[in-house]
């Protein structure tokens, strides 16, 4: 009864060995081939259409969601006239169009609003221009490099993997250019490991990805 406790302790000695040892293998293998962050989302190129002038803002035609082409005229400003005399207008109306074709992401604006010069009306999202920007942690940016492969995972799309490049890392940290800085005074800094953000190409497969859907992603680095 003794010797067979004693083995049954043995048996179990060594299976908890392989586990952890099989657990080992298994995160070295991760972090020795791949950079994985969870940090990650869809990102698209964005157009903000602003006005051109100070007027009002008449037959505007736009939806959120609506998909315009380049040149499509969606509404029109009138202006106040700035020429002088007989016969000079006392308006002038202002053709509002597509810069691009895409689809329209905000619309600011409503008819009958007077806007400024500048004023904000409508943005376009190109969602035929997805790319994937991930958060790569300082420690382990040194292992990225362009050209690299990933697989990224779209929590849009559970059980679904894509393929992607990396094209790009962005020479400054996620804080750099933040509008509260981060440094602090004498005797209270605490230290966070900064991120950079790496651009990728993503393989769709025909699926539809929308900007800050979150990812996850691996780029294989070896």
């Amino acid at each position: 009864m003794k010797q067979s406790r004693l083995i049954l302790i043995n048996i179990l000695i060594l299976v908890a060995v392989i586990i952890v040892g099989g657990l080992g293998v298994y995160y070295w293998n991760q972090n020795y081939n791949y950079v994985s962050t969870q940090d990650a989302s869809v990102s698209a190129p964005t157009i903000p259409v602003p006005a051109l002038a100070a007027g009002t803002i008449e037959n505007l035609s736009l939806q959120t969601g609506q998909h315009v082409t380049k040149g499509q005229i969606v509404g029109q400003e009138i202006v106040a006239g700035t020429a002088t005399g007989k016969g000079a207008a006392a308006t002038t109306t202002i053709n509002l169009v597509a810069p691009a074709s895409g689809t329209i992401a905000t619309v600011s604006t409503s008819n009958g609003q007077v806007v400024g010069a500048g004023t904000p009306l409508f943005t376009e999202v190109k969602l035929d221009q997805v790319t994937v920007v991930a958060n790569i942690p300082e420690t382990k940016i040194r292992n990225v490099s362009v050209g690299q492969t990933a697989t990224i995972y779209v929590d849009a799309h559970p059980g679904v993997s894509f393929t992607g490049t990396v094209q790009a890392i962005q020479p400054t940290t996620q804080s750099f250019f933040s509008l509260i800085p981060t440094s602090a005074t004498a005797g209270t800094y605490t230290k966070v490991t900064q991120r950079v953000p790496v651009i990728l190409s993503i393989n769709t497969a025909g699926y539809s990805l929308l900007p800050g859907e979150n990812c996850e992603v691996r780029i294989t680095i070896h």
